[in-house]
């Protein structure tokens, strides 16, 4: 079988795009979970954090399922929303898009650039829920907010937020990457507390506009930046520190930043992201005998230099 494919991220949050609105591929389930293992190999011909396959939808403009670097199916990615969001766009030749996931429905629109040259669009995150249960979360609290969770850490405070993707927060004033390795790594094994698992996201807020994230991906491991983890980790700081809320902040990871604003009233809680959706190359896939290679591999060059550029720039801010 061959196929096409986009290799794209979003902060560097990096996907294998499948494009099924326009072809037919008759992939099977079980296709699916292999390629995204295949596909994903750091040691193979494309790498990758996961992959996503874009179809028709009954009631959007388009619908996507994603596949981690495991194998397994999470709810929804931000990064990779606003890349099919841009493909979808592009496809139909639309500034807006509506993009049907897992569990929501979600908008796309093309803004002005992030940094020149940088390919930009926006999304607005709804599905936003402090019920333990909808991570799961086993707990006795109706919201887990900055509270302990004694199983994955006995000195940290976690928020739980499903966006719809679970997570958990834990505010910080210095980053570590092995406590945080360590925390993910219970998370996703204590079936006790979190039979489905969880993403991990630590935040430092580095002045009142600016904070910085990393997050620990359930099914992935350190990614460069999760989307939903930016959105969950950026309603949990402003709890903290509401005079961030209705402001646009940026939120730097290690592939970059996006903008995030928690808007937050009477009568809703939404979080508007604005980043990148960057196209770096295209290609066609053979897969045969559980076994892939790589043909017409085409590069979008000048959208990979500003994004470099861009990097450079994010790369020297102090976090």
């Amino acid at each position: 079988m061959n196929f096409d494919i986009i290799k794209c991220h979003g902060a560097c949050n990096d996907f294998a795009l499948i494009d099924e609105i326009n072809n037919n591929y008759n992939f099977t389930e079980e296709d699916r979970r292999k390629l995204a293992i295949l596909l994903c190999d750091r040691n193979g011909a494309v790498g990758g954090d996961g992959i996503v396959f874009m179809s028709k939808s009954q009631n959007c403009d388009g619908k996507m399922r994603i596949f981690n670097a495991d194998g397994t199916e999470p709810e929804m990615c931000g990064n990779v929303l606003r890349n099919v969001g841009r493909f979808v766009m592009e496809n139909f030749k639309k500034d807006e898009v509506t993009i049907e996931t897992m569990k929501a429905n979600y908008k796309v629109r093309k803004v002005k650039d992030i940094f020149n040259g940088v390919y930009t669009d926006e999304i607005e995150l709804k599905a936003i829920s402090f019920n333990p249960t909808d991570l799961p979360l086993i707990s006795e609290k109706d919201k887990v907010i900055f509270q302990p969770i004694p199983e994955l850490s006995v000195k940290e405070k976690f928020t739980a937020i499903a966006c719809p993707n679970p997570h958990l927060v834990v505010l910080t004033d210095e980053i570590k990457a092995d406590e945080i390795e360590e925390v993910g790594i219970k998370a996703n094994s204590t079936k006790s507390v979190l039979p489905q698992g969880s993403n991990v996201n630590y935040l430092k807020v580095l002045d009142e506009n600016t904070v910085y994230v990393k997050t620990y991906e359930r099914g992935v491991g350190f990614t460069k930046a999760c989307g939903t983890g930016m959105t969950a980790s950026i309603v949990a700081c402003t709890i903290a520190h509401p005079e961030m809320k209705n402001k646009p902040i940026k939120i730097y990871n290690d592939g970059g930043m996006i903008i995030n604003t928690v808007v937050e009233n009477e009568e809703e809680l939404k979080v508007i992201m604005v980043g990148n959706a960057t196209f770096v190359y295209t290609a066609t896939v053979k897969y045969e005998d559980n076994t892939i290679s790589v043909s017409n591999k085409k590069e979008f060059v000048e959208e990979n230099e500003s994004y470099d550029k861009f990097l450079e720039f994010t790369n020297a801010v102090e976090k």
